[in-house]
């Protein structure tokens, strides 16, 4: 076969890019078969019309013994697995998603009020539509968190400067009680030599 007859290889021809003749051997994760060191000319000699039909033809060959192997599956499985969908399988399918759909729509229909769901402690106080910052069910857990950590964070810190004022109280009734008992008169001799000393200084 003559060299022009070659056909330009597309650039969206990803299947058969080697000959299956001449690599039949290699494997396709070999690092021969990378595309950095693909060689442009096998990939052109691999889309000539003679080996097309040379693979037609083992595929022709080996077609009747993969389809009668005892491992492949049978019809039955196939239709089990969902693989093979038969057209009464779709006409079921379809049907079952109708009556999914009317079920469901007449129980939407069914459905009660929000307020009664609130009344019934089905929905939270605040999932109701009518108020200003309306929550979602699945964020109320969430707002109810936020909202305990800043009550908490506001009672430390009331409870700070409470106990901070009763602790300062607490030090002048100790420091009274000290002058006021024996260990105040060592206080005040202190007091009076310190004195004594800066004015001799």
């Amino acid at each position: 076969m003559p060299l022009n007859s070659v056909q330009t290889p597309s650039i969206f021809s990803t299947s058969e890019t080697y000959p299956r003749p001449l690599f039949s051997a290699q494997k396709r994760d070999s690092p021969t078969n990378l595309p950095p060191q693909t060689s442009h000319h096998l990939r052109s000699l691999s889309l000539t019309p003679h080996l097309h039909r040379l693979r037609l033809r083992q595929a022709r060959t080996a077609l009747p013994t993969q389809l009668t192997s005892p491992s492949r599956p049978t019809l039955s499985d196939l239709i089990r697995r969902s693989i093979f969908l038969t057209n009464t399988t779709l006409i079921s399918r379809r049907l079952a998603r109708s009556f999914v759909s009317i079920r469901l729509s007449r129980q939407l229909a069914a459905r009660p009020a929000p307020e009664v769901l609130v009344e019934r402690c089905v929905l939270p106080a605040e999932c109701l539509p009518g108020k200003k910052a309306a929550v979602a069910p699945a964020l109320v857990a969430r707002k109810r968190a936020v909202e305990r950590e800043r009550v908490k964070d506001r009672l430390r810190g009331f409870v700070g400067s409470v106990w901070g004022g009763k602790v300062k109280e607490k030090e002048e009734g100790v420091k009274k009680w000290e002058e006021r008992v024996g260990v105040g008169r060592v206080w005040r001799l202190r007091r009076f030599w310190e004195g004594v000393g800066r004015e001799q200084r």
